[in-house]
């Protein structure tokens, strides 16, 4: 802030100077404590349109900057289609039609609005060289040209120099103006900056290595989507970031044994959904990570895999979309999960159920029991192929004290069609009798198990069957809650509504009249989940 004579000085001479054409300037002779004020009021593209005024408003708006940390969203594409919009207004109906059906015109405008664009980041960027920025979003329609390649390098540089806290610079957006044009993810591994504010970075549609940074000192939540990996693995990674908490990954590239580590991994959260390697759809994991409390995966495909020393494990999701299995697949989910005996809730989808009793053994029930798992989610569609994985889970956590069910609008059979010789004797039971057949004890509905939360409840036989088995066993069950399946709408149709009532009290009633171990147990049914909240 100018607080010395000489800065006064000169503050007054341009004021009298803008004072020379036109009336006594009364906004320019305010205390600047008061011009500092109104301009807190200010969006940022108005701050930058004040900037243009004069050297003193240029002044006020630079040290309003430094002062109060901006959030900049710098979006090309919405940037570009808010010019394209503007100029359609302002032609006849006829002019519109001749002018916006030609090719030409429209690439017209699109150059126009990027240049447009370009001039104000590069401005807001230069007003903003040495203020502290919380956030800053950099959305850009990248198409490959050298000569737009070489500004955004400009920016980039700007964003990992200067005092950013959370930091998103986004590539992808050139595929929605260039749907046709496959562009090459831009090449960051060239860059080598060393933020000492940032704390949050995101980056999508991109090329890196881990020498791409120095050391990220601050970072402590690094977000990768379509990113391409190269040379280097998850340890080289970490490595330049000390502080780092919060790796998420989404649609990666990375090399093949990228997820191998022999060094501790000293992260929180890891997500990792729908990555592949260079060569394969598939990944192994092999780590230790003493301090993990989160762990979520989401891909087409599980390779035998572990994670060691996971004491500190709270919270772990596994979602594989898999049309097919076979046995050796069964293990590996076996095999993973006795690393992860540490976690308290666990969420599986119906290939990971479907898929976890088919091992060579056929289990019953894992090797290593979950002793600390609490709450045990599970996203299926009660279809017959799933009986045999909830009955191996719920013999299999012991000390469950939440059960969880979400189920799917249809059921998604497993296809063992190519593996004829994986194809599990264990499914060969009566459907109908299956919770009645069970003769190994389930601990968990003997000691713990206290809250049953089940989600699409639509009467099917198998739901229903379960729903009696959970209230026939459970002798220590407090609540259970049921949402019924949502229809697709909310009827105005007075007999299409009266209909609905009616199915939702049949359910209702239906479910209130099982019989149930624990007298005391509450049960409480509901239209759906979308409706009653």
């Amino acid at each position: 802030m100018a607080s010395s004579s000489s800065s006064n000085d000169m503050e007054q001479q341009m004021r009298s100077e803008e004072n020379t054409s036109e009336g006594f300037d009364y906004i320019s002779h305010l205390p600047e404590a008061i011009m500092l004020y109104i301009l807190s009021f200010l969006p940022i593209k108005d701050l930058m349109v004040v900037s243009l005024l004069s050297r003193l408003w240029k002044s006020m708006v630079v040290n309003h900057l430094s002062i109060v940390p901006s959030s900049l969203k710098l979006d090309e594409f919405e940037s570009i289609k808010n010019y394209i919009r503007q100029s359609a207004r302002h032609h006849q109906c006829a002019e519109f039609h001749v002018l916006f059906s030609s090719p030409v015109y429209l690439k017209h405008l699109h150059d126009v609005g990027r240049r447009q664009y370009q001039d104000y980041v590069d401005r807001t960027l230069m007003l903003h060289t040495g203020c502290t920025i919380n956030k800053l979003q950099l959305i850009l329609c990248y198409d490959g040209s050298d000569g737009y390649t070489r500004r955004i390098t400009r920016w980039v540089r700007f964003a990992f120099t200067n005092k950013i806290k959370k930091l998103i610079v986004d590539f992808s957006r050139g595929q929605q103006v260039h749907p046709d044009n496959v562009v090459e993810p831009y090449d960051l591994s060239v860059t080598n900056f060393s933020p000492v504010n940032l704390q949050s970075l995101t980056l999508t549609y991109c090329k890196l290595t881990a020498s791409s940074f120095g050391i990220l000192w601050s970072v402590k939540r690094l977000c990768l989507k379509m990113v391409t990996i190269i040379e280097c693995s998850i340890s080289d990674l970490v490595s330049k970031c000390p502080v780092l908490e919060d790796l998420s990954m989404e649609h990666c590239v990375f090399p093949n044994e990228f997820m191998v580590s022999k060094t501790v991994i000293k992260i929180k959260r890891l997500s990792l959904i729908h990555c592949t390697t260079e060569d394969r759809p598939m990944f192994s994991i092999e780590m230790s990570a003493s301090e993990l409390l989160e762990l979520e995966i989401v891909a087409n495909y599980l390779m035998v895999s572990s994670i060691q020393n996971a004491v500190n494990l709270l919270d772990v999701e596994i979602d594989v979309d898999q049309d097919y299995a076979d046995h050796i697949q069964g293990d590996a989910l076996s095999s993973f999960l006795n690393g992860l005996d540490h976690c308290k809730t666990l969420t599986l989808t119906t290939w990971c159920i479907q898929l976890l009793p088919i091992g060579e053994n056929l289990l019953n029930q894992l090797p290593k029991p979950l002793q600390r798992l609490e709450h045990l989610k599970l996203v299926l569609g009660f279809g017959r192929q799933e009986l045999p994985g909830i009955a191996c889970l719920l013999r299999s956590c012991p000390n469950l004290k939440i059960l969880t069910i979400t189920m799917k609008e249809e059921e998604v059979d497993v296809d063992w069609t190519e593996f004829l010789d994986d194809i599990p004797d264990l499914l060969n039971f009566d459907e109908d009798t299956y919770w009645e057949s069970q003769l190994l004890p389930f601990d968990c509905l003997e000691k713990t198990l206290k809250q049953v939360n089940i989600s699409g409840f639509s009467t099917k036989l198998n739901e229903v069957k379960m729903v009696t088995f959970l209230l026939e066993g459970a002798k220590l069950l407090e609540n259970m809650v049921i949402f019924c399946a949502e229809t697709s709408m909310i009827s105005s149709n007075p007999t299409e509504k009266h209909v609905q009532d009616l199915w939702y009290q049949d359910n209702s009633h239906f479910v209130h009249s099982l019989p149930k171990v624990a007298v005391e147990a509450r049960v409480a049914v509901f239209r759906n989940l979308r409706c009653d909240l």
